[in-house]
C-alpha cells in the first residue's frame, strides 16, 4: 500500500527570482545528488576500497591473487548501493510526497538510460547523461505532441548507441585481433 511521506519543514516553499520558481526540496535533492556524486567520485578513484572495487570488477581472479577479497568488495559495493538507494527514496518520497513499492520503477529506467549515455564507469559520465535526459524530456514536452516526451530518451539513447557505443564519457576500446 502506498505510504503518505510528508515534505519536511525545513524543506517547503519555494524561491523566486524573478519569474524562476524554484522549490527548495528540488534544492536540496540537487545538492545532496551532487554532493554525493562527488563523495563516490573520489572514493572510487581515491581510496583502497575504491581501487580493490575497480580491480575486482576487472578482472576477479587477478585482484584475489593480490590480496583482495572479491566478496568483501561485493558486500562493500552492495552496502553503498542500498545507502544510495535509500538517500534516493528519502529524497524521492519528500519531492513526490509518498512512497510506495513501485516508486522507483520508470527512474531507475531513466538512471539506466542516462548511464549508458553517459558511459558506464563514469560517475561524472552518469551526471551527464541524466542531465541530457532531463533537457531532452522537458523539450520534448514543450515542443512535441503528447506522448514523445517519455519515447525521446531512449531514442537519444538509440543515436549515442549508434554512434558512441562506449557512451560519451567511456573509454574507447579497440581490440587487437
Amino acid at each position: 500500500q502506498p505510504k503518505r511521506f510528508p515534505t519536511p519543514a525545513a524543506i517547503q516553499g519555494q524561491i523566486v527570482i524573478g519569474s524562476l520558481r524554484i522549490s527548495i526540496v528540488n534544492l536540496v535533492t540537487i545538492g545532496v545528488a551532487v554532493g554525493l556524486m562527488a563523495i563516490l567520485t573520489w572514493v572510487v578513484t581515491r581510496t583502497t576500497i575504491g581501487a580493490s572495487m575497480r580491480a575486482a570488477a576487472e578482472n576477479p581472479a587477478a585482484a584475489r591473487l593480490m590480496g583482495i577479497n572479491p566478496n568483501t568488495v561485493v558486500m562493500a559495493a552492495f552496502i553503498t548501493g542500498s545507502a544510495l538507494a535509500g538517500v534516493a527514496g528519502i529524497l524521492w518520497g519528500s519531492r513526490v510526497g509518498r512512497i510506495d513499492p513501485l516508486m522507483g520503477f520508470i527512474p531507475v529506467l531513466k538512471a539506466f538510460v542516462a548511464t549508458v549515455i553517459g558511459g558506464f564507469g563514469s560517475i561524472p559520465g552518469a551526471l551527464v547523461g541524466g542531465l541530457i535526459i532531463g533537457i531532452i524530456e522537458t523539450l520534448a514536452g514543450f515542443y512535441l505532441p503528447q506522448g514523445w516526451k517519455d519515447v525521446a530518451p531512449y531514442i537519444v539513447l538509440l543515436v549515442v548507441l549508434l554512434v558512441r557505443p562506449q557512451g560519451l564519457f567511456g573509454p574507447s576500446m579497440r581490440k587487437k585481433v
